[in-house]
């Protein structure tokens, strides 16, 4: 009766549209003053204690990392880049804007940016080149949230630190999920682009001297990527550390060699970005309050419980899980929903022997498909600004995508193999 209550409390809440940091927060307090002895200092030392993590520091300089890299001309020329390799297919401006939602989402860590930006440039030009509208507005707003997949992914981290797991093997494993879908949605593109003879007119010989040209353009990208991965996976610094140096050397490239930053840009970007990581903080303190009732409450050992009477095996409660995401990340934060999910379900995961990391990957596969999912997808709200198409028209041209992104979703819950054979190499 204490856990139903405590849910409908939040779904209340949330259905009244207040921000999802006070819902956490209300809830978790209120649950802690109904059903537990413990006084108000302890909600202030949880508080504090949630954001008493050193993995922490990176979120903010991800962030600020990939909006310099947008703001600049990196991020761009990357995209340029994306282009010349596949410039030639059937559909090739459709798999251009997987592959730059891709590489754009994972570098700027925000799916709507993603949309503004990517759908700004490739928008207009698939419209030019004679791609039905319906088809380009699904294909890249559907893409634009890859970036919650491929690493650096804030959400893996808010993730793995919710979980108790590694960030590194949580991003590690990311990359071939990341592979797969990309490579899904780019079939579905060159399919439909085959058929229909789409964008006949945009398509370009392989000129390898173009070739060439685009990639010394996208050298400085590049080198940014190769030194923030392959310094986190030689083990030259950590998570944390590796966004510090990238970000030094994303403002080097920008600042002193492209010059496309200004220090009247920068304090715009800096600003902004307090801002968002502001947010950030406020939602995991919030969401630290409710997880530390849900802890105190043994309410896990409770459904476990339940789950071993009614899910019978791992199989059905992976089931269970994706269809449980599918619906949860439709209405609810991302962040907000693995803080509170993942102390309930991750304790049953161990039990049944379903791999954390494996399991964590789920999480952020199956909230981000939330983004995109028709009536409350935020990302078609956002798409349906840039095209000023209505809201029916976006929610029917997210279909297909949508519905590639579910297959993917229950082919990585029954294929672990594909989210852990990277991070076992690390062991």
């Amino acid at each position: 009766m204490e856990i139903l209550i405590m849910i409908l409390i939040l779904f209340a809440l949330l259905m009244l549209r207040i921000p999802i940091y006070i819902c956490l927060y209300f809830t978790g307090v209120l649950g802690l003053f109904m059903f537990t002895s413990m006084d108000l200092t302890f909600v202030a030392q949880t508080m504090l204690k949630k954001l008493d993590n050193f993995s922490l520091i990176c979120i903010p300089f991800f962030i600020f990392m990939g909006s310099v890299m947008v703001k600049g001309q990196s991020a761009n020329r990357l995209v340029q880049f994306a282009w010349k390799i596949v410039s030639w297919l059937p559909g090739g401006l459709g798999i251009t804007s997987v592959m730059s939602s891709g590489v754009f989402g994972a570098i700027s860590g925000s799916a709507i940016s993603t949309v503004v930006t990517i759908g700004g440039v490739l928008f207009p030009n698939m419209e030019r080149y004679k791609y039905p509208k319906d088809f380009s507005v699904g294909l890249v707003t559907a893409a634009s949230i890859l970036g919650m997949i491929i690493p650096p992914s804030i959400i893996m981290i808010i993730c793995a630190l919710t979980a108790g797991e590694s960030v590194l093997r949580l991003f590690a494993a990311g990359y071939l999920p990341g592979a797969l879908i990309m490579f899904l949605l780019s079939l579905y593109a060159w399919w439909v682009s085959h058929t229909k003879g789409l964008g006949k007119e945009a398509r370009e010989a392989f000129n390898f001297k173009e070739f060439l040209i685009a990639g010394k353009k996208a050298f400085f990208g590049i080198l940014i990527i190769v030194v923030l991965f392959g310094g986190i996976y030689s083990g030259a610094f950590t998570v944390t550390e590796a966004s510090v140096v990238a970000s030094v050397l994303v403002l080097i490239v920008e600042m002193a060699i492209y010059r496309s930053v200004t220090y009247k840009d920068l304090r715009e970007l800096m600003v902004v970005n307090g801002v968002i990581s502001g947010s950030l903080v406020i939602t995991v303190s919030g969401a630290g309050v409710i997880s530390e009732y849900i802890v105190l409450q043994q309410i896990p050992q409770t459904l476990l419980e339940v789950a071993m009477v009614y899910i019978p095996n791992p199989s059905v409660y992976l089931i269970f899980t994706c269809i449980a995401l599918l619906i949860v990340g439709t209405f609810m934060d991302p962040i907000g929903a693995i803080m509170i999910m993942i102390p309930i379900m991750m304790p049953i995961a161990k039990h049944m022997g379903i791999d954390p990391i494996h399991y964590c990957l789920l999480f952020s596969v199956g909230l981000g498909i939330g983004y995109i999912t028709p009536p409350l997808g935020l990302l078609l709200y956002t798409a349906q600004a840039i095209t000023k198409l209505s809201f029916i028209q976006v929610a029917k041209a997210i279909i297909p995508p949508l519905l590639i992104y579910i297959v993917a979703l229950f082919v990585l819950a029954f294929v672990p193999w594909l989210s852990t054979v990277i991070p076992n190499m690390l062991i």
